[in-house]
C-alpha cells in the first residue's frame, strides 16, 4: 500500500498527489468566496498504515469589488400615498443634511419638473448607493424657472404627528423597540380610519430592549410620536434603518451592535478637524413624583454621582462629585430612577469632535474609535453626516464616552 495524503479545507476533502519532478505532495485548493483564516486539516498514512495528523493555517485574501465612481447623483421620488415610483432625476445641487438630533433641513436642485408633491418619500443615490432617505418638505420655483429647489426632512419626519398613548407597558414588558412599532401599527398602517393607512410600510424589530421608564413628551395623553423616536435614539441608542423589498417600505428598529471604525486623524486624509470639550457635569437630580402604586403619595426621589460615574442614593457618601444640580418631575414613583439616570447620562455627551473625510461616506450610527492629533483614542460613533458636491464628507462624533469626573478634578488641580 502506497502512502496517501488527504487533506480537508473549508468542508471539503481533498486527495493530494505526489509530483514526482518536484519531490513534494501538492494540492491547488479553491478558495472561499470570503476572505479571512481557514484551517487545512491534513491527514496522512505512510506504508505500515501509520496515520499522521496536522493542521495548517491558510490566509485568504478577497479581491476588493471594483468601485466605479461617477459625479452624478440621482433621487428618487416615490408617492406618499401608495409608493409608486413617480420620478427619478439627475440633481444638479445639493447640500444633505442627516441630523436627527437637530432635525436638520436638506437641500436639493435639480432642472426638471416633477409630479413631485409634499410629504412624498424620496430616495438620493451617489454612486449607487442610497446615502439619504427623506420627505418633501417643499418645493420652490421662482419665475417659472427650470431650477426647482426641494426641501426635504430626514425619513424619520414621516412620523412626525401628535398621537394618542396607548399600549406604554409595552416598554417595561417586552421592549421600547417594540412600543415604538406597536405605535406605527396602529396610527400608520393599521389605523381604525383606513384611508390614512400606508399598506406598503412593513416593520422589522431585530432587539427588545426592555427600560423602566414611559414616554417623556406626553400631554394630556398625547404626544409626537416622531420626538420620541428621536428620544431612544439619544437614549437608549434606538437605530432606525430604511430600505426597499417587494414593493414594501421596511422599517428596521434595533439596538444595534455595528463594527467599529478607526479613525486616525493624522494618517487619513482628513481635514477640517475641530474637538470641542465641555466639562459642565449633573451631579445631583431630584425627581418630584405624584403616585406609588396605585396610592396618592407625593414625595421625591434624589439620585447622586459618584466620582466613578455610578450613582448613588445616600447623600452623604464620600466620593460624590461635584457638579450641577437638576430637578424634574415624573408622574409616578417606579419611573423615578430612570429620569434621574436618563439626566445623568447626558454627562457623558459633552465631547464633540467635527471632521471631514475624503470619499469616505461613513452611516450615521456608526461606533467609532477615533485617534486624536494629541495621540489621544476615545470612542464614540457618527451622529450627523453632511454631503455637497465635494468629494469630502462633513462629520460629527456625537458624546464622546469618557471620564469627565476625571477631566474635571484634574482641571480644578491646575
Amino acid at each position: 500500500m502506497k502512502n496517501q495524503l488527504s487533506v480537508k479545507f473549508n468542508n471539503q476533502d481533498y486527495i493530494v498527489e505526489y509530483n514526482q519532478q518536484s519531490g513534494y505532495y501538492e494540492l491547488e485548493l479553491k478558495a472561499p468566496d470570503v476572505g479571512g483564516i481557514y484551517t487545512a486539516n491534513i491527514n496522512f498514512t505512510d506504508l505500515f498504515e501509520q496515520e499522521y495528523e496536522d493542521s495548517l493555517a491558510v490566509q485568504i485574501f478577497a479581491k476588493e469589488p471594483v468601485k466605479i465612481e461617477t459625479n452624478k447623483v440621482f433621487m428618487w421620488i416615490f408617492d406618499y400615498k401608495d409608493f409608486t415610483v413617480k420620478d427619478i432625476v439627475e440633481i444638479s445641487n445639493y447640500d444633505i443634511n442627516i441630523d436627527e438630533e437637530l432635525n436638520a433641513n436638506s437641500s436639493i436642485k435639480v432642472l426638471k419638473k416633477t409630479t413631485a408633491k409634499s410629504r412624498d418619500i424620496v430616495a438620493i443615490k451617489k454612486n449607487n448607493i442610497i446615502v439619504y432617505w427623506g420627505i418633501v418638505d417643499n418645493i420652490q420655483n421662482t419665475d417659472g424657472q427650470n431650477l426647482y429647489e426641494y426641501t426635504l426632512k430626514y425619513i424619520t419626519n414621516l412620523f412626525n404627528q401628535k398621537i394618542i398613548l396607548e399600549n406604554e407597558n409595552l416598554i417595561r414588558t417586552t421592549g421600547v423597540e417594540d412600543f415604538i412599532a406597536n405605535a406605527i401599527t396602529n396610527n400608520f398602517i393599521l389605523n381604525t380610519d383606513t384611508f390614512v393607512n400606508l399598506t406598503y410600510l412593513q416593520i422589522i424589530i431585530k432587539t427588545h430592549t426592555k427600560k423602566q421608564t414611559s414616554v417623556s413628551n406626553v400631554e394630556n395623553n398625547i404626544f409626537n410620536l416622531h420626538t420620541w423616536m428621536t428620544n431612544c435614539t439619544q437614549l437608549y441608542d434606538v437605530v432606525y434603518s430604511f430600505s426597499i423589498k417587494n414593493k414594501k417600505f421596511v422599517i428596521t428598529i434595533e439596538i444595534k451592535e455595528k463594527t467599529k471604525e478607526l479613525i486616525d486623524v493624522n494618517a487619513q486624509p482628513i481635514s477640517n478637524y475641530t474637538e470641542v470639550f465641555q466639562t459642565d457635569v449633573v451631579s445631583k437630580v431630584t425627581v418630584l413624583y405624584d403616585k406609588v402604586a396605585e396610592t396618592e403619595n407625593k414625595g421625591k426621589y434624589t439620585l447622586y454621582l459618584l466620582n466613578d460615574r455610578t450613582t448613588t442614593t445616600d447623600m452623604n457618601n464620600a466620593n460624590r462629585a461635584d457638579g450641577k444640580i437638576e430637578t424634574t418631575y415624573t408622574e409616578n414613583y417606579e419611573d423615578a430612577q430612570q429620569a434621574a439616570l436618563d439626566i445623568m447620562k447626558s454627562n457623558s455627551y459633552n465631547h464633540n469632535i467635527t471632521f471631514s473625510y475624503y470619499n469616505r461616506y461613513i452611516p450615521v450610527g456608526t461606533p467609532i474609535a477615533i485617534k486624536t492629533k494629541e495621540s489621544l483614542i476615545f470612542n464614540t460613533y457618527i451622529s450627523a453626516i453632511k454631503i455637497t458636491q465635494s468629494k469630502f464628507y462633513e462629520y460629527t462624533c456625537g458624546n464622546i464616552r469618557i471620564n469627565f469626573i476625571s477631566k474635571l478634578k484634574k482641571e480644578r488641580n491646575k
